[in-house]
């Protein structure tokens, strides 16, 4: 990430051709406009930006549309466009129309361009991938590349010092700081296909140790109480109490299970914290979609045993929760034994982060990993291509 002062750029503002030309002598402006587009947009193809759009007819002559258009690809580069499969998102967005007003007036747009280019580690390793396979690399590829490239852009509309990224299609987390550091790098278990985690940002916002589980409705009605019909005694084995709308409990023996269904039951379900729970010892709690989060499990043993890590509800599982929650909080909240003590009957504890952590889910069809390798992965919500490295 650069360092810089923000501002929000004003839909529809840009530079006065008075500005751009201040100082200059120049008998025919629309050359230089059309020499500026054609060398930016030359730059644009090089880094795996698509230039259709913000080609003109005419460039010498339309040059309030050319300046114009100079200005919306300058911010491309900069800053790229928000993924078109994001479902939500919870940052404010902003540029600084400081960085994309001096490279505009640059007399040598070349190097401006150059100079500017986001110092993020993963988007000058992955461009610098992208340019070694640009030939030989398949269409599909080179399209899921340069989507990458976007995403890496795109973070530059963010200021902070350090975030979260989940890539879905990798079942990968990580902690990268501005220059792209990345630590913490682990596995994690996110949604199968028919369940499948969304694409959005947003911010963590607090650590609950113990937490309960407080059933989404949708599981509740198809999956658990199918189950507790069948044998009342499946809540006492998960663990569960039923609650009223008022959140108190109600006991199970006063239900009448047989005359209740999924259109007419006017409980929920919660389960209890421990060990069994199945957001395990600790949750993430996010201000993004609702009942989606980050947590541990009580299955951690999936980390090893499998390689389907595509299996959740729509959570986020996490492989290292007690390394990610002292990350997060800044300090050693919780110790590797935490997890062996393993209390029983304990009400949730909420820990507050000292400021919002950003996280970024996204769907990275190809990327760079933690050796350097470009990967091509899996699109696991489309059964498409199996994973390649090259």
């Amino acid at each position: 990430m650069t360092q810089r002062t923000s501002f929000i750029l004003a839909t529809g503002t840009f530079l006065t051709l008075t500005t751009f030309f201040s100082g200059c002598k120049k008998e025919n402006p629309g050359n230089d406009v059309a020499r500026q587009l054609q060398v930016t947009r030359h730059f644009a193809d090089s880094v795996g930006i698509d230039t259709t759009e913000f080609a003109i007819a005419a460039p010498q002559t339309n040059i309030i549309q050319a300046q114009a258009t100079l200005e919306k690809l300058v911010t491309e580069i900069q800053y790229g466009h928000k993924p078109a499969d994001q479902s939500f998102t919870k940052l404010t967005e902003k540029v600084d129309t400081s960085v994309v007003g001096g490279i505009v007036r640059a007399k040598d747009p070349s190097a401006a361009l150059a100079s500017a280019t986001p110092p993020f580690a993963p988007y000058r390793s992955l461009l610098a991938k992208y340019n070694e396979v640009k030939a030989t690399a398949s269409p599909t590829q080179l399209k899921q590349i340069k989507e990458t490239l976007n995403f890496y852009r795109y973070l530059n509309r963010f200021e902070t010092e350090k975030f979260i990224v989940v890539n879905i299609p990798a079942a990968r987390l990580a902690v990268f700081d501005k220059t792209g550091k990345r630590e913490l790098p682990m596995d994690v278990i996110v949604g199968k296909a028919a369940k499948a985690t969304p694409r959005f940002n947003c911010y963590l916002t607090e650590i609950v140790a113990y937490p309960y589980w407080n059933v989404p409705e949708g599981i509740g009605l198809k999956e658990i109480l199918p189950k507790v019909q069948a044998n009342l005694s499946f809540l006492d084995s998960q663990n569960m109490d039923v609650l009223d709308a008022r959140d108190k409990p109600v006991d199970p023996e006063s239900i009448d299970w047989a005359n209740v269904s999924a259109s007419n039951f006017p409980y929920r379900f919660r389960q209890r914290s421990g060990c069994n729970n199945s957001l395990g010892l600790i949750k993430f709690v996010l201000n993004g979609p609702p009942a989606i989060y980050l947590h541990d499990t009580n299955a951690r043993e999936l980390f090893d045993q499998t390689t389907d890590h595509w299996r959740s509800h729509g959570c986020v599982r996490v492989e290292k929760p007690v390394e990610l929650a002292n990350l997060v909080l800044g300090s050693p909240k919780f110790d590797q034994g935490f997890y062996n003590r393993c209390l029983t009957d304990q009400t949730p504890s909420s820990f507050k982060l000292p400021a919002p952590y950003p996280v970024f889910v996204t769907y990275n069809l190809a990327d760079v990993n933690e050796q350097g390798q470009l990967v091509y992965y899996k699109d696991v919500y489309a059964n498409q291509s199996a994973m390649t490295m090259r």
